[in-house]
């Protein structure tokens, strides 16, 4: 199931990075996130990467990702994905 607009609005300047996790009640199997890049953009280009997944002896699952902006200006974003199908 695909998400928009999760979690908290974040600002990056050129060179940052967020450190994003989010999890559900459960296991929802393979999930991807990225950046829901925010208007005004003063140049922005947020990158994705480290995905990760770590699931508790409980069943439930928490995935992390990183976000990177390796543009020329900041901008907010916070989180938009979804599972693999």
């Amino acid at each position: 199931m695909a998400f928009n607009n999760v979690g908290p609005l974040t600002f990056l300047a050129p060179g940052q990075t967020a450190f994003w996790s989010y999890t559900y009640g459960g296991d929802r199997g393979t999930q991807f996130a990225s950046a829901d890049v925010k208007t005004p953009n003063q140049g922005a280009v947020h990158l994705a990467d480290q995905q990760r997944k770590a699931k508790d002896n409980n069943g439930n699952a928490t995935y992390f990702v990183a976000i990177h902006n390796q543009g020329a200006g900041g901008c907010f974003h916070n989180l938009q994905g979804g599972g693999m199908s």
